[in-house]
């Protein structure tokens, strides 16, 4: 007997795009909360609100484009995977970073309550759903993507 409860593929548009929205929860918390500030305390150097807030909008910019276009071909479905790698590596370090100084760090709720149930979901189903190659080429682009975010702010402190 076939199921008849409908699964979401890992680059269905609801689900990219519920990625995107995530994102976008997610930096209004990390810029209310005080993320440049807090990684300041880190770094004894300040992230200027500038940019950060520059960061994003590009990261924001290229994820929309990725979310477009992963949903609409299957060979590049591999950018929805990596988006839902970016944002749950995000989810984690946000509660690593948050253990590791007891202290909040701006981000945390939405990396918890988003990104880690949002990014687990889609990554269980490119496991399941994706081509081999799409699941590499994904993961990889994702840590890459988010390695490159992370050097980008800690080269922009002053």
């Amino acid at each position: 007997m076939q199921n008849s409860v409908m699964r979401w593929r890992y680059n269905d548009p609801p689900l990219v795009w519920l990625l995107v929205a995530a994102y976008v929860a997610h930096v209004v918390e990390e810029f209310v909360g005080g993320f440049p500030p807090w990684l300041a305390m880190l770094f004894g150097r300040p992230l200027s609100y500038e940019a950060f807030l520059i960061i994003n909008a590009i990261g924001l910019g290229v994820m929309i484009v990725a979310a477009q276009v992963s949903a609409k071909r299957e060979s590049l479905g591999w950018l929805a995977i990596g988006i839902a790698t970016v944002v749950f590596t995000n989810g984690v370090l946000h509660l690593l970073g948050s253990l590791a100084t007891a202290t909040y760090s701006p981000g945390l709720i939405t990396g918890v309550v988003l990104y880690l149930p949002l990014g687990h979901l889609a990554l269980l189903r490119a496991w399941d759903q994706a081509p081999g190659s799409s699941l590499g080429k994904g993961i990889g682009a994702g840590l890459a993507a988010h390695a490159v975010v992370i050097l980008v702010a800690l080269l922009s402190v002053r």
